[in-house]
């Protein structure tokens, strides 16, 4: 698969996009809770795949552990996210077979979102306080970065696509990474996306890219996510 073959795909993918943006969350509407099972869903994603990362987060809202009117009063809640984490949870392959899955990390995971929490509800603050009092997209995401352990620029704004606070950040992930460097020639190393300037830098380049496309950077940016994903598993790349 070449990369107009890959550019037409995008294309297409973008307009199902549009045509589903009614499903896109409006971050005001959305509850403590609900925004908390996101920067899970988010911190989680840092570290397994996507659709564990939402397993993960799942089972933790079920057993009543993302509630966070009353989490910052749980003395045992880092060693609860652990059981939970230590558990192996049921996910369907690309066959429909079900698989038996573990949480990688587990200690880092539970870590991360324990002192998130601590420190963002044992303040008396919140993530919807946190983004209300933003200015913009870019004052969101680097305020994100400093209150929720875990979050770099990439999951951050991973997290503000999903709450529908903005769409005009990308998600450099690694899929968006190949598909730079099969269309741009572009290398970059995942690491280097650790600093927010240096990742700014990567984001405008690929805003440019988006541009060409005639739809908004977050669309352009999910379209290729998903487009690269399943090239890459189908072996087509």
């Amino acid at each position: 698969m070449n990369a107009d073959i890959i550019n037409r795909t995008i294309d297409a993918m973008c307009s199902e996009i549009k045509a589903q943006g009614s499903s896109v969350p409006d971050w005001r509407l959305l509850t403590e809770d609900e925004l908390l099972y996101e920067a899970a869903i988010c911190i989680f994603g840092s570290q397994m795949q996507f659709e564990l990362a939402v397993a993960t987060a799942d089972r933790l809202r079920n057993r009543g552990l993302l509630h966070s009117k009353h989490l910052s009063e749980m003395t045992d809640y880092e060693t609860s996210i652990l059981d939970a984490l230590s558990e192996p949870l049921s996910l369907t392959d690309k066959y429909g077979g079900a698989r038996r899955v573990r949480s990688r990390f587990r200690n880092r995971l539970a870590s991360l979102l324990a002192t998130t929490v601590a420190e963002i509800y044992g303040t008396g603050n919140s993530l919807r306080r946190l983004l209300f009092a933003a200015d913009g997209a870019k004052d969101a995401r680097k305020a994100l970065m400093l209150s929720v352990w875990g979050f770099g620029p990439k999951q951050a704004s991973l997290f503000l696509r999903r709450v529908g606070y903005c769409a005009d950040l990308a998600v450099l992930d690694v899929h968006v990474l190949d598909y730079l460097h099969l269309t741009r020639g572009l290398r970059v190393t995942p690491s280097r996306l650790g600093r927010l300037s240096c990742y700014e830098e990567i984001e405008d380049t690929f805003r440019e890219v988006a541009s060409r496309f005639g739809h908004s950077l977050g669309c352009v940016d999910l379209a290729t996510w998903l487009t690269m994903r399943v090239a890459k598993r189908e072996a087509y790349l």
